[in-house]
């Protein structure tokens, strides 16, 4: 009789704690949802500033010569352009890729749906 009386003393104790704890757990879930929502929304702000930055600015300077544009050659003093920017020393920047994507997608179905209504 000992053991079963034993026993029901854990449960119940558990049984409160788990209650106590439920509301805690809300609590803590609450700040957690309020600090997902504040990096959500500075993440949005920097997104959004880097993509005007990039359809201010397009270009950055080229990767591989450093916005020289060419090269020294090893001996001697003669130049050769850069193979990737082709001697321009500028790149597209991505964001600048992904804006001129989106303008392009946009217009192809403004103009398809323009085509569709004047039938």
């Amino acid at each position: 009789m000992s053991s079963t009386a034993a026993t029901a003393i854990p449960n119940a104790a558990t049984h409160g704690s788990y209650l106590g704890s439920a509301s805690i757990d809300l609590t803590t879930t609450a700040q957690t949802a309020g600090q997902v929502a504040t990096v959500a929304l500075v993440v949005t702000v920097c997104i959004a500033f880097y993509l005007l930055t990039c359809a201010v600015w397009p270009f950055g300077k080229c990767r591989r010569c450093k916005g020289v544009g060419k090269f020294k050659s090893p001996f001697g003093n003669a130049y050769r352009h850069c193979g990737r920017c082709d001697g321009s020393g500028l790149r597209v920047r991505f964001g600048r890729k992904v804006i001129s994507y989106y303008r392009r997608t946009h217009a192809a179905a403004s103009n398809a749906t323009s085509k569709g209504a004047r039938k």
